[in-house]
């Protein structure tokens, strides 16, 4: 949109921002244009001693402001410069056009222009240009184009820091578990174990093949196996407790006397038994996740702590017996099972190509350093590299350490987006705070990571130091250039 100024302003030049420039055009000097506080102002000297376009003839400078786009404008009063002849005739006559300042051709009457209007978002992209035309006596006057006076550049700028990459240096020992569940039968109100009592191979082949996987890999240490066996709650409390404590117990020794039989290095006291009586919680989580008669009510007695595991099985059983029929039959077989976790290490390796593999198949076994090992047999900010180092902030969300490396990965794509999430977890250290300054430098807030650079080049960190002059330098810039 175009609009225009039918009023001229006259007075002292405004303090502007910049210092007031020379520009090359004929006759202005001083010319200053920029924002001030929430306004636009132009203001600048026009002498016309050395503008002599002819006695009849006069010159016509309108200045206008414009946008990047093209889309916005401000067109300014116009000053006329005009020819002994021109000049009269306009006195004479009073034919200027509202708001026009006339000076006389070669005069010495200095004329101090300053225009002022709120500022606009478009501003903070525009050009001021200055449209000229001429003018021959009583013809109409002829466009000569416009010309460039000043630019206006004021975005927030952004500055990219260099990405900085540092070491990976969690060590500590990789403990994993693997956990499953059998379904190990037992004759009614006894704790012998029979192998071959219904499906009871398979359900203890399952226990010994899980702890096979683990004790035939080369790099696990098996550190503590448990078995936690459960039992339903039908039944007294008092005989369900020795139920589970004596069934458990002689699977626990089933299971090491055959380990110990197979392994010559297995150590027996890394088997523990526990117990839990009556699998509440296993009940419980069955009504959360199944339809049935009475189930809310059903499940408030299961939730009702007040009463004992007796009377709370009882009065399931007489309040809704036939859906306690229908879970004595469907449902508690399933809660007597025995739990088992095999809780194992992950031996330390220096074998960079044994690192390697594992990443691909395993990565959830290597420490961070190991991850940094294997990323300096790239080259820094290579795409194995990157690779590696954002494998490691994925399998390790906690660390600080890997957290930097990733953001820094991504700041270096520029890909700000990305680099967020990592960046609020990076921590304080030197490094983490130049982290920051790099996204705040990057989003356009210099303010921000300057200040940030700072503290960290206190702390001693050479990059933050040598990154602060350019950013302040930006900081510092004139946002307006003079043609």
């Amino acid at each position: 949109m175009t609009k225009r100024i039918s009023t001229i302003a006259l007075g002292m030049l405004a303090v502007l921002s910049a210092a007031a420039a020379d520009v090359s055009f004929p006759g202005v000097a001083n010319l200053t244009s920029g924002r001030v506080a929430s306004n636009y102002v132009v203001t600048m000297d026009i002498d016309p001693a050395g503008i002599k376009p002819g006695r009849d003839k006069e010159l016509i400078i309108t200045p206008v402001l414009r946008s990047d786009s093209g889309n916005d404008s401000i067109v300014m009063p116009a000053v006329r410069v005009s020819g002994r002849n021109r000049y009269f005739s306009h006195l004479r006559n009073h034919d200027l056009p509202a708001g026009e300042r006339m000076l006389e051709a070669g005069s010495h009457e200095l004329f101090s222009y300053r225009y002022e209007t709120p500022w606009q978002p478009w501003m903070n992209q525009s050009d001021l240009d200055f449209n000229r035309a001429t003018c021959n006596c009583c013809d109409a006057p002829v466009a000569q184009g416009p010309q460039l006076i000043a630019r206006h550049d004021y975005r927030d700028p952004s500055m990219p820091l260099a990405p900085l990459y540092i070491a990976l240096t969690g060590d500590s020992t990789i403990v994993i578990e693997a956990q499953g569940q059998a379904f190990v039968d037992f004759v009614v109100n006894r704790t012998e174990l029979k192998p071959d009592y219904r499906g009871n191979r398979a359900e203890i082949d399952k226990i010994i093949k899980s702890i096979d996987v683990v004790a035939q890999d080369p790099d696990a240490i098996i550190t503590r196996i448990t078995i936690k066996g459960f039992a339903s709650p039908e039944g007294s409390y008092s005989n369900n407790v020795r139920l589970a404590m004596g069934r458990t117990q002689t699977l626990k020794e089933y299971v090491s006397n055959d380990l110990r039989a197979r392994y010559a290095h297995f150590d027996p006291d890394v088997m523990f038994a526990d117990y839990e009586p009556e699998d509440w919680d296993g009940l419980r989580r069955w009504l959360e996740n199944n339809d049935i008669a009475h189930r809310d009510e059903i499940l408030a007695i299961a939730n009702d702590l007040t009463l004992e595991p007796d009377p709370r099985n009882s009065k399931i059983q007489h309040l809704y017996p036939e859906e306690y029929a229908y879970i004595l039959a469907e449902v508690y077989p399933a809660l007597r099972h025995s739990d088992y976790t095999i809780r194992y290490s992950i031996k330390t390796d220096i074998d960079v190509d044994h690192l390697k593999e594992m990443m691909e198949t395993t990565p959830e076994r290597l420490r961070p350093v190991d991850y940094y090992l294997i990323a300096n047999t790239y080259a820094q900010g290579s795409p194995e590299y990157e690779r590696v180092m954002l494998k490691a902030a994925a399998q390790y969300p906690g660390d600080a350490e890997a957290a930097i490396n990733a953001a820094n990965i991504y700041l270096s794509h520029d890909n700000l987006e990305a680099a967020e999430p990592f960046v609020a977890r990076c921590g304080q250290t030197p490094q983490a705070l130049y982290t920051r300054a790099n996204l705040a430098a990057r989003q356009g807030d210099l303010q921000r990571a300057v200040s940030l650079l700072r503290v960290a080049s206190e702390r001693g960190l050479p990059e933050a130091t040598a990154a602060i002059p350019a950013i302040q330098a930006l900081i510092d810039r004139d946002p307006v250039t003079y043609y």
